[in-house]
């Protein structure tokens, strides 16, 4: 049901955010010309032009980015809006916006495939948006209203958000074949001779230990698949969650250097904007990560 829709911004924003007409008209189900005469009525309409488009690419102007950004939010809102009259009829509906950190799915004790099962189970016209990004994108997602919820070891944490720990994420360090420690015994390495060798670590986290003061790293990445690669190069050591890391582990991809301060644990959180009133889909789906966390026995605190 659309009560406050308009149909032109919504190809508009759409077209934004594919990066122009040619993927557009998939998400959208129409042609790449009925994409352009709907955006030169809009064009038309609003008196300016909101892109260019043609051999030199698609970009918007600087009327066209305001616009955009405005439109957004507008049909964002809209799309609340009808999810809250539709909910008076006690129907799931609206957009439900979840983020969170890369590589959570081996995460024991948050099982997101359980809790979207158990949402899901529920009659419903909610349409599911999912992102990844690091721990201070999702913040600012949250605190603009373009998610609803978000998981990650929100280790900088600010007043706009409310924080729930939902579990713990155990970090070691790690090298492989290939790497001078790889091929040393089972026993701990000192930090003196860790150290000697080139680390990488993810961007939004620059210590390898808390607690721990390190070398400048000498590769930075953005997810955990990147930090996996390089240390498998051989010419790395780097952190990374044990659950991630096990099958590599298994498989002898990866090796743990064993130093008790390089290995600690990070508490995940689900984050959500204070002083909001929740849309009910929100709230059923809060209260199914809760359930689904109390079920593997990690009960929030």
């Amino acid at each position: 049901m659309k009560l406050l829709r308009n149909t032109l911004l919504e190809t508009f924003v759409t077209v934004v955010e594919c990066g122009g007409f040619s993927d557009a008209q998939y998400a959208l189900g129409i042609t790449q010309s009925a994409i352009s005469v709907r955006i030169r009525d809009l064009e038309t309409s609003l008196g300016y032009r909101v892109c260019e488009r043609g051999r030199g690419g698609f970009r918007l102007t600087e009327r066209g980015a305001i616009a955009y950004q405005k439109a957004r939010d507008m049909l964002r809102s809209a799309r609340d809006f009808d999810a809250e009259l539709l909910e008076l009829r006690n129907t799931l509906a609206g957009d439900l916006r979840v983020g969170m950190v890369d590589a959570i799915d081996s995460l024991p004790d948050l099982d997101l495939v359980k809790a979207l099962q158990r949402f899901l189970s529920r009659p419903n016209e909610v349409r599911i948006k999912m992102v990844v990004a690091s721990p201070t994108d999702l913040t600012q997602q949250l605190i603009m209203g373009e998610l609803d919820a978000a998981f990650a070891p929100f280790r900088h944490q600010v007043p706009e958000l409310a924080y729930v720990p939902l579990c713990a994420e155990e970090h070691c360090l790690y090298c492989a074949p290939g790497h001078p420690l790889f091929e040393q015994q089972d026993k701990e390495a000192s930090l003196e001779t860790i150290f000697q060798y080139q680390l990488c670590q993810r961007s939004y986290d620059m210590l390898v230990s808390p607690d721990l003061g390190t070398p400048e790293p000498k590769a930075v990445v953005a997810n955990m698949e990147a930090m996996a690669m390089l240390i498998e190069t051989g010419h790395f050591l780097g952190p990374l969650p044990k659950h991630f890391a096990d099958s590599r582990v298994a498989e002898g991809k990866l090796k743990e250097v064993r130093n008790k301060q390089l290995r600690w644990n990070s508490t995940f959180y689900l984050a959500t904007r204070r002083g909001q009133i929740p849309r009910y889909a929100v709230e059923l789906f809060v209260q199914d990560i809760l359930h689904v966390c109390r079920d593997a026995g990690n009960p929030p605190v």
